[in-house]
């Protein structure tokens, strides 16, 4: 068995071309870019995994110790576990509809699964607290369209309930935010939502332990980096993709990060 594979996640916020006037140019990621770059990580061996998916096979490779643990999760993960030891996330914050009008074909016609972090108390509604920094109003997703996205093979986390900073806020708010999060995502779509990103990627120790309070599994920053053996699961790095992502800085990305990560 290969002991040190690397799980590389990738974070994207929406999928489309970038309006001329955004302010936020490079939460955006063209269709096309979106879909050579899941076609090299595929032709380069990764498979493709949801963040539950993730942990269980982490804990396969560095948890599950036990030979009656690992004979578990090899059934349950036989088509998952591959020989080339690379595995990808994808991962979308905020839940902008874009994911599902235009990033969820490029998954399907892909073959790939990911993970969405939707700000629950926003369903159905608008990026709020950009449109309070100058950014243009963008439709997020709602319950119908999490629901076929689920259907699909989509995870659903959670984002807090109105995308505060949560350093900046009371613990006792904070907790608010990210427990009522999971709490209304559960509620409407009828799941259990097992991980949480932190809004701006605003986090500290007192932060991170209030997502564990609530409940989830773990947790996503935006410090780049990769998961690997003996990481704290309520911090997990990201490889951050934007709208100036070409192909070659792709790529580079994705070297540099298991190189230096």
């Amino acid at each position: 068995m290969i002991q040190n594979p690397k799980f590389i996640i990738l974070l994207y916020h929406k999928i489309g071309k970038y309006p001329q006037n955004a302010k936020f140019p490079g939460l955006y990621v063209t269709e096309e870019d979106f879909d050579r770059q899941i076609k090299y990580l595929k032709n380069s061996g990764y498979t493709f995994l949801t963040l539950s998916e993730l942990k269980t096979v982490y804990d396969y490779y560095f948890v599950g110790a036990d030979p009656a643990v690992k004979l578990r999760l090899t059934g349950s993960l036989q088509n998952l576990i591959n020989g080339k030891n690379k595995y990808a996330t994808i991962t979308f914050d905020d839940g902008s509809k874009s994911v599902y009008s235009n990033g969820l074909k490029v998954m399907a016609a892909n073959g790939v699964s990911g993970a969405v972090f939707m700000v629950s108390g926003l369903i159905g509604g608008f990026n709020d607290w950009d449109i309070k920094n100058g950014e243009n109003r963008d439709e997020m997703l709602a319950a119908d369209e999490l629901k076929e996205m689920i259907n699909y093979g989509i995870e659903i986390g959670a984002h807090t309930k109105t995308h505060p900073r949560l350093t900046r806020i009371s613990p006792d708010k904070a907790f608010n935010e990210i427990a009522a999060s999971k709490k209304d995502l559960e509620n409407l779509l009828g799941i259990n939502i097992n991980f949480f990103a932190y809004p701006y990627g605003d986090f500290n120790e007192e932060v991170a332990a209030l997502v564990k309070k609530a409940g989830f599994l773990g947790a996503c920053i935006t410090k780049t980096g990769i998961v690997k053996r003996g990481v704290d699961f309520f911090t997990l790095k990201r490889v951050a993709i934007r709208h100036n992502t070409d192909f070659f800085k792709f790529k580079r990305k994705i070297f540099k990060v298991k190189l230096f990560y």
